[in-house]
């Protein structure tokens, strides 16, 4: 069920109405009833691999919260490894290894080619795996104690606002606040229908407008000219954020109206000032994800340049690869991987680190733009409907541009490049804390005024087609 449909228009008054009401267990078994629904509305058959998964890690997870030996408590995690990282690799991964083993087979020229297997993607499954993953790993690591109630734990797996596209929570902070009703004012309320109205502004005027564009002209890389495609390179870049963040806005204002709080997943990541700050503004609970449960035990930093170096390439491969089977996304991830790689040697050579939480600065512009740009170059290899449309791409924008072939923008350039500006503009004015203290009104009145324009501006701007959220597929 998508956010932005009409049937989820219906379902969620009914859910948080009805939640409003409900206390204990109760609560607990009709959130975890409808976020099955939620989930299984496409297709029904999605929950019967959520279900064997959270059953999988309940059981475990009181098995290694049980015993004190070591080689129990790791056999038990094996067990929730292999369970859930060998369902994601069939579901999600089976085909391309496929094709891949096939394509070295025919260049190393033998007679091998394996039937390439025809599998569904679950919708979500990065998601849950990683979320249900992260619990077990904290129950070994003793960071947690394991639930002794199974309706806690299904509901921490499929908790319907953030089930689909995140944010990936951690059980520490999420399995407290499900087990009770949570204490909710009316600004969590307020707040929370705000969040989700920006967030439905966000994906329904502006990303799905910006989709137009640039599903037109990275269909025919070829035939776009020079300023075609800089203009959608630049507007897939806010569309995929814009789209990516407006699903976390409504999952986290949905959870706010029940007095749950979730992670914030962005931070204005297109002002990081470097490559490593970024990581720390975009998808925040994949980056920490993969920091915690990937990068830190592989030894982080603490082994040596050349031993940091390579983790960063494997996570940031990894990090590629749970986008999507595809091998753009596995070169998305390595460009990303060289660039923090690069950010290393040179901060640690010059001794220079900009630190996040230090004011923005004039002269931290140069590092925003620098930052953008290379970022902007992953986007292509992200979007692009292959890695030869996205080389075919890259090599037009970077060719010298022929002034004398200068035609002036379409009607349609000039159309998305308005819609563009206005984005840009608000990233940057939203970003550097302008508007702040707009965020901290309380009165009704005003909250009430600003939701009538958001609710106008959806009615009057919304994109004639209603796209899927991007990160859907992953």
């Amino acid at each position: 069920m998508l956010f932005n449909s009409f049937e989820f228009m219906i379902f969620a008054p009914v859910v948080l109405l009805t939640a409003a009401v409900l206390r204990g267990r109760a609560l607990r078994l009709w959130l975890v009833v409808m976020s099955y629904v939620f989930y299984g509305w496409a297709e029904p058959a999605y929950c019967l691999l959520l279900f064997g998964s959270t059953l999988l890690d309940f059981n475990v997870a009181k098995k290694i919260d049980a015993t004190d030996d070591p080689a129990k408590r790791k056999k038990y995690l094996w067990y929730s490894l292999v369970g859930n990282l060998g369902a994601l690799a069939a579901f999600k991964y089976l085909g391309f290894f496929t094709q891949t083993l096939n394509g070295l087979a025919e260049i190393a020229q033998l007679p091998l080619e394996l039937p390439i297997p025809k599998i569904l993607l679950p919708v979500g499954i990065s998601f849950y795996t990683f979320q249900t993953l992260s619990y077990t790993i904290d129950v070994y690591r003793g960071k947690i104690r394991a639930t002794d109630r199974f309706s806690t734990m299904a509901l921490y797996v499929a908790f319907f606002p953030q089930l689909v596209a995140g944010p990936i929570e951690r059980a520490d902070r999420l399995l407290p606040q499900l087990n009770e009703r949570q204490p909710r004012s009316s600004d969590d309320v307020l707040a929370g229908i705000s969040r989700i109205l920006w967030g439905l502004l966000k994906k329904i005027v502006f990303a799905d407008w910006l989709a137009i564009y640039t599903a037109d002209v990275f269909a025919r890389p070829g035939a776009s000219s020079q300023a075609e495609l800089l203009l959608a390179t630049y507007a897939f870049a806010f569309q995929i954020y814009l789209d990516f963040s407006a699903y976390s806005d409504i999952a986290i204002g949905l959870a706010r109206t029940m007095g749950i709080r979730l992670e914030e997943n962005f931070r204005w990541p297109y002002l990081a000032r470097n490559i490593s700050e970024f990581w720390r503004r975009w998808h925040i609970s994949l980056s920490t994800w993969l920091r915690d449960y990937l990068y830190i035990p592989l030894g982080g930093s603490r082994l040596g340049t050349k031993r940091t170096l390579g983790n960063v390439v494997i996570v940031m491969f990894l990090g590629g690869l749970w986008h999507g089977a595809d091998w753009k996304f596995v070169n998305w991830g390595l460009w990303h991987g060289l660039g923090l790689m690069l950010f290393h040697v040179w901060s640690t050579r010059t001794g220079r680190k900009v630190q996040e939480d230090k004011p923005w600065r004039i002269a931290d512009l140069w590092g925003i733009l620098l930052t953008f740009h290379y970022v902007l170059v992953s986007w292509v290899l992200f979007r692009a409907e292959s890695m030869s449309d996205a080389m075919v791409i890259l090599k037009k924008i970077c060719s010298p541009w022929r002034f004398s072939e200068f035609r002036w923008p379409t009607e349609d350039m000039a159309r998305f490049g308005i819609f563009l500006g206005v984005c840009v503009l608000a990233h940057v004015v939203r970003g550097l804390g302008w508007t702040d203290r707009l965020t901290r009104v309380r009165s009704p009145i005003l909250i009430g005024l600003f939701w009538g324009l958001v609710v106008v501006l959806i009615a009057l701007l919304a994109a004639p087609v209603r796209a899927r959220f991007i990160y859907f597929q992953f």
